[in-house]
């Protein structure tokens, strides 16, 4: 019988292979193409990319990486909304990116920046702020093709999170001006060194699934290098959506201490940044380009070695069946168990009997089983709300278990199918905070903050479904509730 490690590499570079394994030889047709769209629009300097996921993820990681600003719309915070919508709609390049158009978040987004730009400039002109990037015959490619947009049109056989040197990974890059042709080249590298049956990905791919196997399931990403600044937010995503499913699964943990049951991953470049690697520590020092092929591959033979499809992810359907229910029923309906200061706490479904914020957060950590972790889950602004991120540091200290800390709804598409579909050691802690001004949806009965409180409630009932401990703390103020938070975790350190 063949081992599963030999039948994924078959599977990836035998005849019938997936298209995005050819990514390096086949996205340079593309560059012309790409380079005379961003001559076109070379006056067009705010460049904004809407998209969830795979759709923007690697865009995000390929711009801060050659240090060009790029904002990222992947949220339904309506402060983090309304900051680009005060933007100068004359500079703007909106770039609409999905591979269907029909993801709630991406479609509502869509929605609102379409609208924002066909109010504020000429008729003959918005056409030429969008760009959209989808799949062929899509809804968004329609939608394209019906007001003018330009469009580039990525390969549908290719899944979201696997598209990092395709369409969706590429397009933002060439309209910024990054080298993409070097990303590429780097690229074509390390495809060439995985032909063979002996090579890193393997490598890589095999220390990660026996690890997760042996009860080492936390993958601690280590990035000190600038020029892959982003790049644990892309692999957090491509390996936890791949692998956690099926009560498997490996638990990527961006930054942070080592936290017991977990392997370290030191990854740079190469040359010009010190690789210190300790006991216990894998070194991955390749240049950008050659990082995404070479995680794409190594998910793919680490998922095949745990038994699980890399491809799918059920249990994001399940959230998102759960937010349209919400959306439906016109509102979350819950009572705080109590309030303190800024901060209400919601223990439903958690049962924890402390009444201050300290005291709840320190049980929530002690709920931590062997081999378990905790999840900080923020639906705030990333931006003005950045603050709240410190709390992860703070629980951190409390435990010897791995803490991460994402924002929503972007989790919902990464981290969100291992806290449901893989081990189910998880406890969780939801913030989420008060509107001040809501956003409406063009041609949807449901608001901004209406659809961001039904995410976060949605995904709160499938966790709740499967006995996992949730925690909600919903800020009344942000600001203080924010200042209050990170104390009352300074306050609950043993």
């Amino acid at each position: 019988m063949t081992d599963p490690v030999s039948a994924a590499h078959e599977e990836l570079l035998g005849r019938g292979h997936p298209a995005w394994m050819d990514f390096p030889r086949s996205s340079p047709a593309l560059l012309p193409a790409l380079s005379r769209l961003a001559a076109q629009r070379a006056d067009l300097d705010d460049v904004v990319l809407v998209g969830m996921g795979g759709s923007s993820l690697a865009a995000e990681v390929i711009a801060s990486a050659a240090g060009r600003p790029l904002t990222v719309l992947d949220t339904t915070d309506c402060g983090q909304v309304e900051a680009v919508l005060e933007r100068d709609p004359e500079r703007m390049l909106v770039i609409l990116s999905s591979k269907s158009g029909e993801t709630i978040e991406t479609n509502s987004l869509c929605r609102v920046m379409i609208q924002h730009l066909a109010e504020r400039l000429p008729s003959d002109e918005a056409a030429r702020h969008c760009v959209a990037v989808t799949d062929p015959g899509s809804l968004l490619h329609r939608i394209a093709l019906d007001r003018g947009y330009a469009a580039v049109l990525a390969d549908p056989s290719v899944g979201g999170r696997y598209s990092a040197l395709g369409p969706f990974g590429l397009v933002a890059g060439a309209l910024l001006g990054t080298d993409v042709d070097g990303l590429l080249a780097d690229s074509a590298v390390i495809r060439d060194e995985l032909e063979r049956a002996d090579n890193p990905g393997r490598e890589l791919g095999s220390v990660l699934a026996h690890s997760a196997l042996a009860g080492r399931g936390a993958l601690v990403l280590d990035v000190p290098d600038p020029r892959l600044s982003g790049l644990g937010d892309w692999i957090e995503q491509l390996v936890a959506e791949s692998t956690g499913k099926d009560g498997r699964g490996i638990l990527p943990v961006v930054g942070g201490c080592d936290p017991d049951g977990s392997i370290r991953v030191l990854l740079t470049a190469g040359g010009g940044i010190p690789a210190v690697e300790g006991v216990g520590t894998l070194g991955i020092h390749r240049p950008l380009g050659a990082q995404f092929l070479l995680w794409e591959y190594a998910t793919v033979i680490a998922s095949r070695i745990l038994g699980v499809n890399p491809f799918d992810q059920p249990n994001v359907e399940e959230s998102k069946a759960n937010t349209a229910t919400l959306l439906g029923e016109g509102k979350v309906d819950e009572k705080p168990g109590f309030t303190e200061d800024a901060i209400e706490v919601y223990t439903a479904g958690a049962d924890l009997r402390a009444r201050t914020v300290a005291g709840v957060l320190s049980e929530l950590t002690e709920r931590i089983p062997a081999q378990g972790y905790l999840s900080v889950m923020s639906y705030l602004d990333r931006e003005r709300d950045a603050k709240v991120a410190e709390i992860g540091d703070g629980l951190r200290a409390q435990t010897h278990w791995p803490v991460t800390f994402g924002w929503g709804p972007r989790l919902l598409h990464s981290v969100g199918q291992y806290h449901k579909g893989g081990p189910s050691g998880g406890v969780f802690c939801q913030i989420t905070g008060a509107v001040k001004a809501d956003i409406e949806i063009p041609g949807r009965p449901f608001t901004l903050a209406g659809l961001q409180a039904a995410q976060a409630g949605g995904d709160r009932r499938a966790l709740l479904s499967r006995g996992r401990t949730v925690l909600r703390l919903h800020l009344r103020d942000r600001e203080s509730g924010i200042e209050q938070l990170v104390e009352a975790v300074a306050g609950a350190r043993p």
